[in-house]
C-alpha cells in the first residue's frame, strides 16, 4: 500500500487572510477602507496576532496597505495606476494564452468553455459577485496552464487587485456585464478557431474597457469607501 501525502493545513493567520481577501474581492470591504483589529477580532473571533500576520500576508499581495500607528486599509487606486496595470496584464496575459494553447490546449480551451456557461448563468442570475468571480477565473485560466512559474508569480502581483476591482468597479453596472459576456465569448471562439490577430485585438479592448469604467465608477461614486453610516449599519 503507497501513502499519499498529506498537504499541510493551513496557518491561522492563512485562514484569516483568506477570510479577508474573500470580502475584500466581494466589496464588503470597499477600496480605501479601514480594517480596524476590534471589527476582525469580533467578527472572526480570533486573537490580535494571526490578524497582523494575515494583514501582512495581504500587504505582500497589494491588497492592504498597513500604516503605522493608523492601521490597515485596502488598497486605493488611480487612473494612472489603473493604466498601469491594464498595460501590464495585457503584456502578461497574452503570453500566458499562447503558452497554455502550446503546453495544453484541450484542457485550457475546456476550462474557458465552462466558464463562459458559468458566467452567462451568473449574466442570467444577475449575481454580479458571482460572475466577477468567473471573470477572474476566465483570466487566470492561462496562468494555470502555461506551465511557466515566473508568468504566474507575475500575475500574482496584480491579480488580488484586478479581482477587487472586477467587484468595485464593474458590479454597478449590469449594461457592463453583458458587454463583458459577449467579449468573453467571442475572445473563447477566437482561440478554438485560432484566429490570434482577432483574438489579440479583442483582449486588447476588453482590457483597456477598464479604464473607461473606472472614469464612470469614479464619477458616480461607486468608489472609495462607504459613509459612516453605512458601516455601523452592517
Amino acid at each position: 500500500m503507497t501513502l499519499s501525502r498529506i498537504a499541510p493545513a493551513p496557518s491561522l493567520a492563512e485562514t484569516v487572510a483568506a477570510r479577508i481577501r474573500e470580502a475584500i474581492l466581494a466589496g464588503t470591504f470597499r477600496l480605501g477602507e479601514k480594517i480596524t483589529d476590534d471589527r476582525l477580532v469580533e467578527q472572526l473571533g480570533v486573537s490580535r496576532t494571526p490578524i497582523r500576520d494575515a494583514m501582512a500576508i495581504l500587504a505582500h499581495e497589494g491588497l492592504v496597505v498597513v500604516r503605522p500607528k493608523r492601521g490597515s486599509f485596502v488598497f486605493e487606486t488611480s487612473p494612472e495606476d489603473i493604466a498601469a496595470i491594464c498595460t501590464y496584464r495585457e503584456i502578461l496575459e497574452v503570453q500566458a494564452v499562447r503558452l497554455a494553447l502550446d503546453v495544453a490546449r484541450a484542457a485550457y480551451l475546456k476550462e474557458l468553455g465552462r466558464i463562459v456557461e458559468d458566467l452567462d448563468s451568473a449574466l442570467g442570475q444577475d449575481d454580479a459577485v458571482r460572475y466577477g468571480q468567473l471573470d477572474t477565473e476566465f483570466h487566470n485560466a492561462a496562468f494555470r496552464h502555461c506551465d511557466n512559474s515566473y508568468l504566474r508569480d507575475a500575475n500574482g502581483l496584480v491579480a488580488g487587485r484586478i479581482a477587487a476591482l472586477r467587484t468595485n468597479i464593474t458590479a454597478p453596472y449590469a449594461d457592463r456585464r453583458v458587454e463583458s459576456m459577449a467579449e468573453h465569448r467571442a475572445m473563447l471562439d477566437m482561440l478554438k478557431t485560432g484566429n490570434w490577430t482577432g483574438f489579440r485585438a479583442a483582449i486588447a479592448t476588453h482590457i483597456g474597457r477598464t479604464e473607461i469604467v473606472y472614469s464612470k465608477a469614479l464619477s458616480d461614486g461607486h468608489l472609495g469607501t462607504r459613509p459612516a453610516s453605512d458601516r455601523k449599519q452592517r
